[in-house]
């Protein structure tokens, strides 16, 4: 009997993570029956235990294998900065970090102008989890590795002490690696793959893992979607807050301007009443003086009479 070809079932995962996310579970399934029915039934076993990307992985995975000269140029910073890290090169370690730094951003800020992959809105959780994935991979060598294999079903994060997976689990950066192309898929398998399960176990397991996958699928939806709301309200809480801030300062200026007018209007009341008694008096004194002009006129007249 023919051995199983190790590259043939490399090629088969390779091609697993180039799938539409919501395909993964279906195409791994037929791999792993593929490879089955080819003989190879621990190549089968490990594929049939991949587990389905999150929407970030997916994402990652797909910036990787679209932009791959990019993002092995962002790694290759990494092996810079551990080198000047090394030498104490301060001045070297500052000028990388700032290019490590542009690099990332331009891979991101990509994706984020797109604000699709795929066909897919990518939210702004995750274009975090890319940048804290791509830092993963600048700052930990296998971390880098993994990350350029395009095969990660989880974002990393570096945490210092090291790299944990965007649900802050331990990640195993050794099994993400595409060991295959270098020691043969059987090696890696065999190497890292736990006792087969029963059967009955073994299935029951695979449902287990499909549902929580489901779930954790459904529920990092339902987190992006939360987070874009909040996002948005918290935009518009702002808004408002600014809104109130300057319709409060307008109602001060409006306010003193209304008092300042009815000090006005007061005082130019006070003015008209005491115009129109002026006005009255004016008017009486008139009065008088056209009756004594009267008088004086008949008094004038009775003389010349005489």
């Amino acid at each position: 009997m023919t051995a199983p070809d190790p590259h043939d079932l490399d090629a088969a995962v390779d091609a697993l993570y180039t799938q539409p996310l919501d395909r993964f579970i279906a195409a791994r399934d037929a791999a792993a029956r593929q490879a089955a029915d080819g003989g190879d039934k621990l190549g089968a076993e490990r594929v049939k235990r991949l587990p389905k990307p999150s929407v970030a992985a997916w994402v990652i995975n797909h910036v990787v294998r679209e932009r791959p000269d990019d993002v092995a140029a962002l790694t290759a910073v990494g092996d810079e900065l551990r080198a000047a890290t090394q030498d104490r090169d301060r001045a070297r370690i500052k000028a990388l970090d700032h290019l490590r730094r542009e690099r990332t951003e331009a891979l991101v800020g990509a994706v984020r102008d797109a604000g699709e992959v795929d066909g897919r809105p990518v939210s702004a959780a995750v274009l975090d989890r890319l940048t804290e994935t791509l830092t993963a991979a600048v700052m930990d060598a296998d971390a880098g590795a993994a990350v350029r294999a395009g095969r990660l079903s989880r974002g990393l994060q570096h945490a210092g002490f090291g790299v944990v997976d965007e649900e802050g689990e331990e990640a195993d950066l050794v099994a993400l690696r595409p060991e295959a192309r270098e020691t043969g898929a059987a090696e890696a398998v065999a190497e890292q793959a736990p006792e087969p399960a029963e059967p009955a176990t073994a299935d029951a397991a695979e449902r287990a893992v499909e549902e929580t996958s489901a779930q954790v699928d459904a529920l990092e939806a339902l987190r992006d979607d939360v987070a874009d709301r909040l996002r948005a309200a918290d935009s518009a809480v702002g808004q408002a807050q600014d809104d109130v801030t300057r319709l409060d300062e307008e109602l001060t200026r409006l306010t003193a301007e209304r008092d300042a007018a009815r000090g006005t209007l007061d005082e130019t009341r006070v003015a008209a009443d005491e115009a129109r008694a002026d006005l009255t008096a004016v008017e009486q004194d008139l009065d008088e003086a056209e009756e004594q002009a009267a008088q004086a006129r008949r008094r004038r007249r009775a003389a010349r009479g005489r």
